[in-house]
């Protein structure tokens, strides 16, 4: 374990300095409403609240972080100069016997410790719905992202214990959505087991006349029902990265709406099992939108899935451009990719064309767009990116959609992801996350004092 911290002057005034973490601290105080608090030391599992309480929470992360073992670190620094000054050092370690995590070492296997998380959860959300003020959603903040693949699909067994132990404590989930709460410098992280974002779970109390259905019926409503949600998800400020956790919101609420699902062999569905359906319910909807791309933009998307921006041969890629109702030459004059010598490959951002002018080119595409838009952005920053953007939406004949570039950097992060190009991943989550940055920069453009321009119709929801 290597502990980072920072020597900062305590009396410099700036983040990190006294002053300045006492500033903080009065600021979050005098922004809190006014009116009494109870605080109780103890276990959430042992918790009494008092009637109609409003209830939103941010729960241990399963395995993710040995919250005792860490505060081991630094207790006994503080027992020793506070012990007899603070009644509240009453052991040498810190108490790990009701820890609400799932430490396989310390309860002798992975089986035993989920089942202890989650009938502990189980337990403490029980507790809070039978106090909890039904005319109010209970919030649940998570930020876990672990993913296992299994003979049945994807899924994630933090999430699926969190979600089996809400809806065995009675709790329906409404939804969920991402909220920027990670720093860049900590939790977010690619390739890490966990999120750009905390992901906020809306719950409401289970209604019990709820009916039931099979499983062809659950994946119907999935498919009825994800590709609007999804539109939405994707129209917010919502990292790629984080787009498979927030889709298990509308997914959980179909599958929350019945008191059973059951399987083929009249068996109930269980959460794992329900997670797998609603991401392979999330890929049909992603690939389903790639009708909505122009010609070229449909070929690379396929192109991409199969090399990358690796190289492949010409025969394939004339077979899938005619089949697309657009040809390999005509792309490679257009600078969307390159045929040499019988091969055909995509070309990244980074070796584009800097002088490229989206006002200027007679022929371009989303993909195009999209992809010099990376490479503004990464070379020039922020301003530099929504002055391409604003040229490129300007164009007459309007080759260029500011929905289905943001649209496509969700679909080629998803399949980037799914096949482990971290790098290629990256730039597309870059994008969306700077996404609204972006569109605020060819805003100003835009509505300048003396400027001609005419106004686009954004949406404001972006």
């Amino acid at each position: 374990m290597t502990w980072l911290y920072a020597e900062a002057n305590p009396f410099a005034g700036a983040t990190g300095s006294f002053t300045g973490q006492i500033d903080y601290l009065a600021k979050a105080i005098a922004a809190i409403p006014h009116g009494s608090g109870l605080v109780i030391e103890g276990p959430a599992q042992g918790i009494s609240p008092p009637p109609n309480v409003v209830v939103s929470t941010d729960p241990p992360y399963y395995d993710n972080v040995p919250y005792a073992d860490l505060s081991d670190f630094f207790l006994v620094w503080h027992r020793r100069m506070l012990g007899k000054t603070l009644p509240i050092f009453p052991t040498m370690l810190s108490p790990k016997s009701e820890e609400l995590v799932a430490d396989h070492v310390r309860w002798g296997s992975r089986a035993a410790a989920k089942s202890r998380f989650e009938h502990g959860f189980e337990q403490v959300f029980e507790a809070l719905g039978k106090s909890h003020d039904p005319a109010v959603p209970m919030t649940v903040y998570y930020a876990f992202r672990q993913s296992d693949v299994e003979g049945d699909g994807t899924a994630s067994t933090g999430w699926e214990t969190v979600l089996e132990a809400l809806m065995k404590a009675g709790w329906a989930i409404d939804g969920t959505w991402p909220m920027r709460t990670e720093q860049a410098g900590g939790l977010r992280v690619l390739g890490r087991n966990s999120l750009a974002s905390s992901v906020v779970v809306v719950c409401r109390r289970r209604d019990e006349t709820f009916g039931t259905t099979d499983r062809r019926g659950f994946i119907s409503a999935l498919e009825a029902e994800l590709p609007g949600a999804l539109r939405r998800l994707q129209q917010g400020q919502i990292a790629p990265v984080d787009m498979p956790q927030a889709a298990i919101g509308p997914g959980m609420a179909v599958f929350t709406r019945y008191a059973a699902v059951l399987e083929p062999d009249g068996s109930k569905m269980n959460v794992r099992s329900a997670l797998a359906r609603i991401n392979e319910v999330l890929d049909q909807v992603l690939a389903e939108q790639e009708g909505d791309f122009d010609a070229p933009s449909r070929f690379a998307i396929a192109w991409y899935r199969q090399h990358g921006y690796g190289a492949g041969s010409f025969g394939n890629a004339d077979s899938l451009a005619r089949a697309r109702n657009t040809a390999v030459d005509a792309m490679d004059r257009e600078g969307l990719l390159t045929s040499r010598a019988g091969k055909v490959q995509l070309i990244k951002p980074e070796d584009l064309n800097s002088e490229y002018d989206p006002a200027a080119d007679a022929h371009t595409s989303n993909w195009e767009a999209l992809h010099h838009l990376i490479k503004v952005l990464e070379r020039d920053g922020i301003a530099p990116a929504g002055d391409f953007l604003l040229e490129a939406l300007s164009r007459p004949d309007g080759a260029v959609d500011a929905d289905l570039v943001k649209e496509l950097a969700h679909l080629l992060f998803r399949i980037a992801e799914g096949n482990g190009w971290t790098k290629d991943a990256l730039s597309f989550n870059t994008l969306v996350t700077s996404w609204p940055e972006i569109l605020e920069v060819a805003r100003a453009e835009r509505t300048a004092p003396g400027s001609a321009q005419g106004a686009f119709d954004f949406d404001e929801d972006e």
